[in-house]
């Protein structure tokens, strides 16, 4: 048995050893990128390139040296997917533990703006007011309401500048005004 283990150390470092410098090169870059894919997940150009320079470092090494074995290929391959899999350890790792969540592919928190309910509650409170045009609405434009000047939409159509308007709805956040006439 001792010999047997021996023999698989030795045919694992002969891998590397005996490697010349261009599948190591792609072996080395390949890693690189993947562990770059990691802290900047997505799988875009540094996991789709890095896979694809080991996955050509391992065919390149296997083609340059015709004499490598069976049990040697497939230690090239196991080693690679033992890459991978520490690589997505390390990321589900970082992501559970709030490394990865600023990132795009994790973002934990709302695109909303913390005081998005309130805004539109107090918005509601205009539900029913009636104000005057400060510019024309070409379905959007300005409007004095209650004092106070707001980007408004038109329901209706266009409305000239200097019309008494009313708020009828609020959709979204957006003050939605009709023509008013008292």
């Amino acid at each position: 048995m001792y010999n047997d283990d021996m023999s698989i150390w030795n045919q694992f470092c002969e891998i590397f050893t005996q490697m010349s410098w261009i599948p190591a090169v792609l072996l080395g870059v390949g890693l690189i990128f993947v562990i770059i894919e990691v802290f900047v997940p997505g799988f875009g150009f540094f996991g789709i390139t890095g896979t694809l320079t080991m996955v050509a470092g391992i065919i390149v090494r296997i083609a340059v040296k015709p004499g490598l074995n069976v049990t040697q290929s497939i230690m090239m391959i196991l080693l690679v997917i033992a890459v991978f899999a520490v690589c997505a350890i390390i990321m589900v790792h970082s992501a559970k533990h709030g490394f990865l969540g600023k990132t795009g592919l994790f973002e934990t928190k709302s695109t909303l703006s913390k005081d998005y309910g309130e805004v539109e509650k107090n918005l509601r409170k205009l539900i029913g007011k009636s104000g005057k045009t400060v510019s024309p609405l070409k379905l959007g434009g300005k409007a004095k309401i209650k004092g106070k000047i707001y980007d408004v939409l038109s329901i209706n159509s266009y409305i000239d500048a200097g019309v008494n308007i009313k708020v009828v709805e609020i959709k979204n956040n957006t003050i939605m005004v009709r023509k008013w006439f008292e």
